[in-house]
């Protein structure tokens, strides 16, 4: 594992930056409480803090490649006192040989190195202490921003799974139902079973390849529809009339793939499919900057629909604009006697 200070530009920038101001309060305090010279001072703060600085870069491995989280603690403060006593040492012994070669014949300020040992250990206890410190704050923020991706992550898998159980329940009975159209036209009108049988490949070509998650827009989905609504104009014939207004300005905002297409077939199913007579299906549209509406409308038989219960479909649909929106107010629904209403908000 790389040393984080090594991870970015900044980090090591910053690093070497704090320990500028050491070596800057290092020399000011040699030469005012000490009596320092300038000389003697500025080569005692570069060379005691920089041999610290490098020894404080390869502290990280032996924390990283040890720390554990079934370690005791007692054993973990144990550990760090050794590493302590035995980075400090090597500190000192490290910084009093590179000054005692460099001042071998300055017999004064060679005594006075002699007596500051004390009080470099002193300093080089409280240097690993803040260096640990600052590793232990870095291996946990590391830890907590993995932790939310891994969540993120899993969320975002969760989401997709959940979109993609909604969005795979096309109705088996249009295909059973296409497919025996299919079968009769066959005999009778070849060349319309022939376009039966590309419209329906069409349909389940966008059905299957769209992702549950993702947004395509109206007109794309208004398409789709189209060619679901002439394979059931086959069966229905002229009982199925389909009304589309207000399409123009909105033909390129963004929905759900396979959103409007259940409510569609309930329009078909508890509409047309229960009706002798002539039975409209209406998508009305209307959008501004911020969102678009979309209203699907249909004759229906109240007595009928209330025995066939809520329907999987409108769980669903009230299902996925909840995952991909976080809003459960998007869905309304209104009827009357005679018509049945479903209106979808869509933000953009």
């Amino acid at each position: 594992m790389q040393n984080p200070l090594f991870s970015n530009r900044r980090s090591f920038v910053t690093y070497l930056g704090i320990w500028t101001v050491v070596i800057f309060f290092h020399i000011l305090l040699l030469m005012i409480t000490e009596q320092v010279s300038l000389g003697y001072a500025l080569a005692d703060g570069l060379v005691s803090n920089v041999v610290y600085a490098a020894i404080g870069l390869g502290l990280w491995f032996p924390i990283f490649f040890t720390k554990s989280e079934n370690q005791k603690i007692l054993s973990s403060i144990v550990n760090h006192l050794s590493a302590c006593v035995v980075t400090v040492a090597i500190w000192i012994a490290v910084t009093y040989f590179l000054l005692y070669s460099f001042f071998e014949n300055q017999t004064v300020y060679l005594a006075f190195l002699q007596k500051s040992l004390p009080w470099r250990a002193g300093i080089g206890i409280l240097f690993y202490g803040v260096i640990i410190l600052v590793y232990y704050l870095m291996i946990f923020n590391r830890n907590i921003s993995e932790r939310l991706v891994q969540e993120a992550e899993l969320k975002s898998l969760v989401k997709e799974s959940e979109l993609n159980s909604l969005k795979s329940q096309i109705n088996p009975h249009f295909l059973f139902n296409s497919l025996n159209s299919i079968s009769s036209l066959t005999m009778f009108q070849p060349e319309k079973a022939q376009e039966m049988i590309i419209k329906l490949s069409e349909f389940l070509r966008y059905s299957i390849s769209i992702k549950a998650e993702k947004l395509t827009s109206l007109q794309d989905e208004i398409s789709n529809i189209n060619r679901y609504l002439d394979i059931e104009k086959i069966r229905f014939g002229k009982r199925l009339v389909f009304e589309l207004q207000g399409i123009e300005p909105c033909r390129e905002l963004k929905v759900p793939g396979m959103i409007l297409q259940p409510l569609v077939e309930n329009a078909v199913k508890y509409g047309v499919h229960e009706s002798i007579e002539e039975s409209k299906i209406e998508i009305i549209c209307s959008c501004n900057s911020s969102a678009l509406i979309v209203a699907i409308r249909n004759a229906y038989e109240p007595d009928f629909a209330n025995n066939k219960g809520e329907g999987i479909g409108l769980k669903n649909i009230r299902s996925r604009l909840r995952i991909l929106y976080s809003r459960d107010d998007l869905m309304q629904i209104r009827k009357d006697q005679h018509h049945y209403e479903v209106k979808i908000l869509f933000p953009q």
